[in-house]
């Protein structure tokens, strides 16, 4: 059934008169009176009492001219906003991270390519270790930017998902201060006198490479684990209330250490290097065949194909 025969009824419910409805329609009336039953066949009730002038619309008409005006009403309106957000997407990158470089990276990351590319718009999905690689196979991101050890390698087809390294990142321990501003806990911990550990989620990324390090120690460690989350602000602010000693982002931390509410739990032999890389989709998508020719040729052929400096 067509749009345009309950367009038509509505007409004809408004103006009452089969003649001038037909000419609103800007069809002839025959043409116009077969349409109404037309419409009345598919619902399988008459709609409209014609023994009557001016027209008056059958009891199941009325519930229909309801049902049809909010119908069309709803569809056109979702129509709209349809066009509006393929209009967005079209002139939007949409990037796919994680929580911990969405909110201390990204932003600054952010700031700097827009001084060479300009003002650009984007769209931020927060990704976690079971859906990132989706959000980039799917081409529901346009680019993808995540942490990567050499250990733990990424299950991405390079060779369709090509990538380039923005910087190093690493995890450094920290506790909270004590007496001197010396760490409440630190990696000398005994079998006697375990130490409090503040660590990520078993299944986040994060979480995998803090323990494929521990794994790898000579010399293992005694840490009691007392805390979990996927989330390093989480930690972070647990780690500051003197709760236990973590392994956090160097660049979430800096500011803490500055203010001195966090210190080192370890020296620099403790730290855990990780690369952050950002990953580009190449599917053929509607909106990425037209972005493709613009923004993210842009902003890929911009990034430097290695670059191992420090995250600021």
């Amino acid at each position: 059934m067509s749009f345009k025969l309950i367009e038509d009824f509505l007409s004809l419910a408004k103006s009452k008169n089969f003649s001038r409805a037909a000419e609103e329609r800007n069809v002839t009336q025959p043409a116009f009176s077969r349409r109404i039953q037309q419409l009345e066949t598919w619902i399988g009730v008459p709609l409209v009492d014609r023994s009557t002038y001016p027209t008056k619309l059958t009891q199941a008409g009325m519930m229909f001219r309801d049902v049809g005006e909010q119908s069309l009403k709803l569809i056109f309106d979702s129509r709209t906003e349809l066009r509006d957000m393929n209009r967005l997407s079209k002139n939007t990158i949409n990037f796919s991270t994680p929580y911990s470089l969405s909110t201390y990276f990204f932003p600054k990351w952010l700031s700097k390519l827009q001084n060479e590319l300009g003002e650009i718009s984007t769209r931020l999905i927060l990704s976690f270790t079971h859906n990132r690689i989706e959000t980039l196979v799917d081409g529901s991101c346009d680019f993808l930017i995540c942490h990567y050890h050499p250990d733990l390698p990424l299950t991405i087809d390079e060779t369709k998902y090509p990538y380039k390294v923005l910087g190093t990142e690493k995890l450094v321990p920290v506790s909270a201060p004590g007496d001197n501003n010396k760490p409440l806990y630190t990696l000398l911990g005994s079998c006697a006198y375990p130490i409090p550990h503040l660590s990520y989620a078993s299944e986040s990324y994060l979480g995998k490479t803090e323990v494929n390090f521990l794994s790898n120690l000579k010399t293992k460690l005694q840490l009691n684990r007392i805390y979990e989350s996927p989330m390093s602000d989480s930690i972070k602010k647990m780690a500051i209330e003197g709760h236990g000693l973590a392994w956090l982002p160097d660049s979430s931390i800096r500011d803490s250490f500055v203010r001195k509410t966090l210190v080192r739990g370890g020296n620099k032999s403790w730290d855990i290097h990780l690369e952050v890389r950002i990953y580009r989709f190449l599917g053929k998508t509607d909106n990425s065949l037209e972005k493709t020719d613009n923004l993210i040729e842009k902003l890929w052929a911009i990034l430097p194909q290695k670059n191992l400096d420090p995250i600021n």
